[in-house]
């Protein structure tokens, strides 16, 4: 801010300040980065920022505010600062000692001690203007960065605030005349202390946050060097850069210095520190950009920058960086000509280039790619800058070339390309090796062995769908990879597909077609379903006959049967070949439904719906002989009629008894096992007549002959 901001804003007789403060800010947009007016402006709850640093067996302390409004406040009331003795030696302090190290609260220097200051000092008269001027206005430059703009049309106390924060934080001593600083120097060595930094501002005026700091001296801590320090040297100017994020806590400016004898001696190339500003990019890439004029090309510069703390300290220098300015290229070499050899295995290529642009040049260079807009390689390096042909050797079928002029700065400019292309008649040979598959969603995926050829372009692939029917290409150009995706219906009658390839040099000769691949399609399509065409009983079994499915891929029909009315799944009892046309079902039990159904199943295992079920009722063969004995017995003392029976067939599973009251109809009562022989019932009336029916079951299904039994109780 060189000779920017007027010094003359404290006039000799201390009349009231009206001058404006004029910044004239060439790179990116104002916005207080360091320190502590980095926060946005009032968005915060009012609270104090502190810093402290262990300088000189002595804490110095920076603190501000972090609104406006309290800024106006404490520059009012002032602060008050208590030092609180937490460790002594190894030992926590309980209580710990206080003491507050101010009587009165500290506030800015009042505006008659701030003459003096100011015609020595721009960033004091930045802050006295701030603190005490009558008006305070900023201009810029025309064009300057957008965000200058807003910051101009903002609040005036605001502006005050940005600017006296931002005076403070690049000068301590200017932040100690601002009320924003303390020296501590009544220390013992042993001993930590927390300092506390309290504003005097009445408790009804502004709820504020201390703010506070923890150190001791024993806290003491080097100033790094600055980091990543780079340059690019240009024609008469240089581009220099370093990383400011990194140790954005410990400086918020800083000193760049050039030297023009090897390093003997330095200049600062600055009279202000060089300051990080708010331009979007540099918040972004956290790195700082300076761009320095060099007083000559062709002669070595060294440059260095060193940080500066918001305490006042001067860090370390950095690494230097060194380079000297070179003539740039500016002019572009044009291809003339372009011939072959006799054996079409090397090529000429002639060029002009301007006589102007001779004094910058360094040397020229040829590169060379596959395709006019492809990937460049240099093939012919340092040709003198004196030449205007050259001889490349061992070219290729194909080949696109560019003169590069190349600049003492090590720019470069190139030509336009131009095509060199030798004869070639002999095609590539017949790929070999196609393969492939097809997944069940019909992607199909196909390789082949890949040609050898040096001159090779690619491949081009075809398919079609029948056998001897005309290929169609399914590549829009030829492809340099050996291998290739496709995607096919599959929900299709059509049930294979083919495929071949054929191979191209880079003149387009064709290769012949590869074998011809066939694949076969995922099967998705289910067979159709055979059809019943008689079904009978006969003799204890069921016969059934059908009509196999007409699909061409059909390979097994299987018979299902369950018992109609019951809950138990479909069972498979016969898995018959498609060619098969009937089945005997010989497990069937007498006086059973049964219900029967067919499915087709295919090659790819693939089902057709079941057809609709057929019920088939199996007879009994014959009625089995009634039971041999049944008798009743009532006991009107004991309160019972007793029953007993017996029945000597086999396979009986089960006897049943049915009951009834006289003129009632007979209903089942009880079931028992094969071998109970008696029952004695219980659940009677007197003087009621009774009647039993007693049959047995048969593990066939079949059942005896009723036996009757009246009795009257």
């Amino acid at each position: 801010m060189e000779e920017n901001v007027k010094s003359n804003i404290l006039t000799n007789n201390m009349a009231p300040m009206k001058t404006k403060i004029i910044l004239y800010l060439f790179l990116a947009g104002f916005f207080l980065n360091s320190g502590y007016a980095q926060q946005s402006i009032g968005d915060d709850d009012p609270a104090i920022m502190v810093r402290a640093r262990v300088i000189n067996n002595t804490v110095k302390l920076r603190w501000a505010p972090n609104t406006p409004t309290l800024w106006k406040y404490t520059n009012q009331y002032g602060y008050y600062i208590e030092r609180h003795t937490i460790l002594r030696g190894d030992v926590i302090l309980e209580p710990r000692v206080i003491k507050r190290l101010n009587n009165t609260p500290i506030k800015p220097r009042p505006m008659m001690e701030w003459e003096s200051f100011t015609e020595q000092n721009d960033m004091a008269a930045i802050a006295a203007q701030a603190l005490y001027g009558e008006d305070f206005e900023v201009d810029m430059q025309e064009g300057g960065n957008p965000m200058m703009q807003i910051l101009n049309q903002a609040q005036i106390l605001e502006q005050r605030f940005a600017f006296a924060l931002y005076a403070a934080d690049l000068d301590y001593d200017v932040a100690a005349f601002s009320g924003l600083a303390f020296e501590d120097a009544s220390l013992i060595s042993n001993e930590k202390y927390l300092y506390k930094i309290i504003p005097a501002i009445p408790a009804e005026k502004l709820d504020v946050k201390s703010g506070a700091a923890y150190i001791g001296l024993s806290d003491v801590k080097s100033l790094p060097k600055p980091q990543e320090f780079v340059g690019v040297f240009k024609d008469h100017n240089v581009l220099l850069t370093w990383n400011y994020k990194i140790l954005e806590s410990q400086y918020n400016s800083y000193i760049l210095e050039r030297s023009s004898d090897f390093g003997s001696t330095f200049q600062k190339v600055s009279n202000e520190p060089l300051t990080p500003l708010s331009d979007p990019e540099i918040q972004n890439t956290g790195r700082m950009v300076y761009m320095d004029s060099l007083p000559q090309n062709n002669k070595e510069y060294q440059y260095r920058i060193k940080g500066i703390s918001p305490f006042g300290e001067i860090g370390p220098a950095s690494v230097l960086v060194k380079g000297m300015g070179k003539k740039g290229q500016y002019h572009n070499p044009a291809i003339v000509n372009t011939s072959l050899s006799e054996n079409q295995t090397s090529a000429v290529i002639s060029w002009e280039f301007l006589e102007e642009g001779m004094e910058g040049l360094s040397h020229f260079e040829v590169v060379r790619a596959d395709e006019v807009k492809g990937h460049f390689v240099t093939v012919v390096s340092k040709i003198d800058k004196n030449l205007r042909s050259v001889t490349i050797s061992n070219i290729q079928s194909i080949n696109y070339y560019s003169v590069a002029a190349v600049g003492l700065d090590g720019s470069k400019r190139h030509s336009f390309p131009a095509m060199v292309q030798p004869d070639d008649a002999i095609p590539p040979s017949d790929p070999r090796g196609l393969t492939g598959k097809i997944d069940s969603t019909g992607v199909v995926t196909l390789q082949w062995t890949k040609n050898l050829e040096s001159d090779l372009l690619g491949y081009r692939v075809f398919r079609a769908n029948l056998n001897g029917e005309e290929f169609t290409q399914i590549t829009f150009k030829p492809i340099s990879q050996s291998t290739i995706t496709d995607t096919i219906p599959i929900k299709t009658l059509v049930k294979k597909v083919y495929y071949k390839v054929q191979a191209f040099d880079t003149h387009y000769n064709p290769s012949g077609f590869s074998e011809i691949l066939e694949l076969k399609r995922p099967d998705i399509i289910p067979p159709t379903p055979p059809v019943f065409t008689k079904f009978k009983t006969e003799d204890g079994k069921v016969l059934l006959n059908w009509i196999s499915s007409s699909s061409e891929d059909a390979l097994k029909t299987l018979v299902y049967r369950k018992e109609r009315g019951m809950a138990e799944d479909w069972q498979l009892i016969a898995d018959k070949d498609i060619s098969i046309k009937s089945h005997t079902d010989t497990s069937v039990k007498e006086s059973t439904d049964y219900l029967y159904t067919l499915l087709t199943m295919d090659a790819s295992g693939l089902e057709s719906e079941p057809i609709t079920p057929v019920s088939i009722s199996i007879p009994a063969s014959k009625v089995k002989p009634e039971i041999n004995r049944f008798t009743a017995i009532a006991n009107r003392e004991l309160q019972h009629i007793l029953l007993s029976w017996s029945y000597r067939e086999k396979g009986v599973t089960e006897m049943q008894l049915f009951k009834a009251k006289e003129g009632e109809q007979p209903t089942l009562y009880r079931v028992f096992e094969n071998n109970e022989k008696q029952y004695q019932d219980n659940d009677l009336l007197i003087n009621t007549s009774y009647m039993y029916l007693l049959q047995a079951v048969f593990d066939n299904g079949s059942r005896s002959k009723i036996i009757k039994k009246e009795i009257k109780y």
